[in-house]
């Protein structure tokens, strides 16, 4: 039988289930936090992992040993897993303030939901095994895909991470976004560019309320010198086309997949 989403707002269970998520990728919902109200009909969990002088992420232990748990224990409730570690910064540049991102595309929330009720409390014992950090997590819906399939993505693929940060007064237009400011960027790079561009709307944070991101995108790089060049040739365009649909600059992380599932 096919829980009701009333039923997991309700269910005390899925709350405690949901909490178990958040402890898996290292954090913890905080007290009176209703966990189900902040997953229930989304398609898409996103992860970033924070950087700093203390702060410690262990990207190849979580590849080879987490990561392959998750999808053991999981299965088929998890469409694709990806892990993907953050670029290092160009010499005499800033640091690069994040570790990894890691989406999660979930083929079914209530069979996903029951197996981590199942699973949550071993993985949770995993996580000093490779963070000491303070993840941000959100759940987001995919609102539009162009170019290759997910699956076609593989280890090694470059991918340029783009989060556009929530705040009471931001404006940022997912559906401009998805008619217009994603296929010009389509048909500016072009295939020998881009192999896939997905974007998606951030819909709930951890604890139930706003998410930390409005929105995310995710522009995997066919060929990197052709991205560089088509950027260097048509950035103003794209840069004169944002006031369309955003009141707020993006943080951009370039990134590389490092593991799958």
């Amino acid at each position: 039988m096919t829980t009701s989403r009333r039923d997991i707002v309700k269910g005390a269970g899925a709350a405690v289930t949901l909490g178990m998520l958040a402890a898996t990728f290292g954090a913890a919902w905080p007290k009176g936090a209703r966990a189900a109200d902040s997953a229930k009909g989304k398609n898409c969990l996103t992860v970033i992992y924070p950087a700093g002088a203390d702060v410690k992420f262990d990207a190849d232990y979580y590849r080879d040993h987490h990561l392959k748990t998750i999808m053991k224990l999981y299965g088929n409730t998890i469409q694709r897993f990806e892990l993907r570690k953050a670029a290092a910064a160009p010499a005499g540049a800033a640091p690069v303030p994040y570790s990894a991102a890691v989406n999660i595309w979930i083929a079914d929330f209530d069979a996903f939901n029951a197996k981590n009720k199942e699973h949550g409390p071993t993985l949770v014992k995993d996580v000093p095994n490779f963070t000491n950090g303070q993840p941000t997590i959100q759940f987001d819906k995919v609102e539009g895909m162009m170019g290759s399939a997910a699956t076609a993505m593989k280890l090694g693929d470059a991918c340029l991470t783009i989060l556009y940060p929530n705040g009471d007064d931001v404006r940022w237009d997912v559906d401009y976004y998805r008619s217009h400011h994603m296929p010009l960027i389509m048909s500016l790079y072009k295939k020998e560019a881009i192999k896939r561009f997905e974007l998606r709307k951030g819909d709930t944070g951890q604890t139930g309320g706003k998410p930390a991101y409005i929105g995310s995108v995710n522009i995997y790089i066919n060929d990197q010198k052709a991205f560089d060049a088509a950027g260097a040739q048509n950035g103003k365009t794209l840069v004169a086309d944002v006031p369309h649909f955003s009141s707020v600059q993006p943080k951009v992380i370039p990134t590389v997949i490092y593991g799958v599932g």
